[in-house]
Order: C-alpha cells, then structure tokens, then sequence
C-alpha cells in the first residue's frame, strides 16, 4: 500500500465513521458516556481536513496529530499517539511484513498508554490481536476483525468508564473495540477496503 492508497483509506473513514456514529454512540450509552461516534466522527472529520498527501510516514504522523487535536476522552490520545508511533516505522510502501510490525506497534502504544492488557473489555481486545487474523496476503478482512470486537461482549470491563458499569457491562460490544474494527480495516493490503 503506497502513500496515495493510505490516504484514501483514511479519507474514506470519515464516512465510515458518519455511517457508524449511531451505532458507535449507542454501544457507548451501553457502558460508557454516549460519545464514542460523535468523537469517531469528529476525529476522522479533522483527518479528512487536515490530512494531505505526503510520505506514507508523514500521512500516518499528520493522521495521529489530527485525532490527538480532535478526539476527546481516550480515544483520542490512544488512536492519535498509535498513529504517531507507527509512522516512525513505516515504509514508504507498506508490505506485510511492515503491516506486521506497524500493529505490533499500535498493539504496543494502547497497551503502554491505556495500562491495558487483553480481556479488560477495551479497543486493545481488536487492536493486540489483528495480527493473528492477518492473512498471507495482507488481508485485515472486516469479518474477522468483527469476531474480535464480539468478543468484548462477554467480557466484565476493568478499564474505563466501562468499569464502573461492572457486571452490567457484560452483554455489550465495547465501542472502543467496535471503533477499531473500523479504523483496522483501512489498513487491509487488499484491493478492497
């Protein structure tokens, strides 16, 4: 995936994300604050805004820059310094192997900056195992990556506003799970995004 598909892929999440705002902010009235989708579509607005063509590693640090400045509570900070880090490390032409190591590094970034681990019920539960559901090819297949974020529904949060929910959280996709879904797609080395 060279520079010109990145931003696209980018740019494209700006209407993923204001297809997804309902359903992003009702999982997070579930358990959380009900902002999720309205943040989701703010940060990839500012993105689609602010983000312009450039180097594959500039692209990705304007990207994580422009979430940071635009995306409240967590996820903001999260997605935008992952973003940030990844571009330290991206080549010019994204392979798999680079695909690879850029979710080791997004896995890495939440893990440190949230004080997260997996089974806690966050966007970590997709984000630390995407990697196991890349495919030879490069595929990030949005079906596969759906089953992660399924997961979370079984979980009892520990991190978060979530966590106050408790037991009551169970039964509920974590939104942050739910919003990486999306956001992980995008980077899918396949022809269709």
């Amino acid at each position: 995936m060279n520079n010109t598909m990145l931003l696209q892929r980018l740019h494209k999440l700006q209407e993923t994300f204001t297809e997804k705002e309902t359903e992003l902010t009702a999982l997070d009235r579930e358990i959380g604050d009900g902002d999720h989708g309205v943040n989701m579509k703010r940060g990839f607005n500012a993105v689609k805004e602010k983000v312009t063509e450039s180097s594959t590693q500039e692209i990705l640090k304007q990207t994580g820059m422009a979430l940071m400045g635009s995306i409240g509570g967590a996820s903001g900070p999260l997605y935008g310094f992952s973003f940030v880090k990844m571009s330290e490390a991206a080549k010019d032409e994204i392979d798999v192997e680079n695909l690879r190591e850029l979710l080791e590094i997004f896995a890495e970034t939440v893990s440190s900056k949230g004080k997260v681990s997996g089974g806690e019920k966050t966007m970590y539960d997709v984000i630390s195992r995407a990697k196991e559901v890349l495919g030879e090819d490069g595929a990030l297949k949005l079906e596969d990556l759906q089953k992660l974020a399924d997961d979370t529904k079984d979980m009892i949060a520990t991190k978060g506003r979530a966590a106050y929910f408790k037991e009551k959280s169970k039964g509920t996709v974590d939104p942050g799970a739910q919003s990486a879904v999306y956001l992980l797609s995008a980077f899918t080395l396949e022809e269709e995004a």
